[in-house]
């Protein structure tokens, strides 16, 4: 009988993911994870530094705003294609972003009657949804994620091990669900949840 001299690679019979789609989507939510906590930090030194105090502004309990991790993850998905194309990128992610902040802003004000930012008295708002100083932020933070950090987040993702990534994506899950629950019988109505215009035009 012949020996075997070259066993089978058995590690490629399972993937980390499994499969590609699989991998994506556990890519997409520790997107919308990292850049939820991101926004909120990025509001916490904002306010800590322009008005010398700590808030929570978002809808939520936890340390995260989602509006922020779902442009990312539309950001992403719209336009990843055109990461060599910056200025497209730019264009469509002031679009997108000024599209996805006008909704958010008119539900949370049309269903509780709550203005977590307001842009009023500011250069071409939109009903205090929107503005032209946020619409240029979305395009130059479009460009920043799209084209440069999202690729490398996404390696910096992959060294950990797939085990390791599905327990955390699974713990965060968890925390936001029960967060998501908390907040919708009990919303975060508390002192400086409306973004004054002023706020806004200090920002940039």
């Amino acid at each position: 009988m012949k020996k075997q001299t070259h066993l089978p690679d058995f590690r490629k019979l399972c993937p980390p993911e499994q499969n590609h789609t699989a991998f994506v989507l556990s890519q997409l939510i520790f997107f919308f994870f990292l850049t939820s906590v991101g926004g909120f930090l990025w509001e916490v030194l904002l306010f800590l530094v322009k008005e010398g105090t700590f808030a929570n502004r978002g809808f939520l309990y936890g340390p995260w705003l989602p509006v922020y991790g779902a442009g990312a993850v539309l950001f992403y998905i719209c336009l990843v294609k055109l990461k060599n194309h910056p200025v497209i990128v730019f264009l469509l992610s002031l679009l997108i972003g000024s599209g996805v902040e006008f909704v958010i802003g008119w539900f949370l004000d049309t269903v509780w009657d709550l203005r977590y930012w307001d842009y009023r008295g500011s250069f071409l708002n939109v009903h205090g949804y929107i503005c032209l100083w946020s619409a240029l932020g979305f395009g130059i933070a479009g460009v920043l994620w799209v084209c440069f950090l999202s690729g490398f987040l996404t390696r910096c993702w992959l060294l950990l091990p797939a085990p390791v990534r599905s327990r955390i994506l699974s713990v965060l899950l968890l925390l936001f669900l029960v967060d998501c629950a908390a907040a919708l019988i009990f919303p975060n109505i508390g002192k400086y949840i409306t973004f004054s215009a002023t706020v806004c035009r200090r920002a940039f």
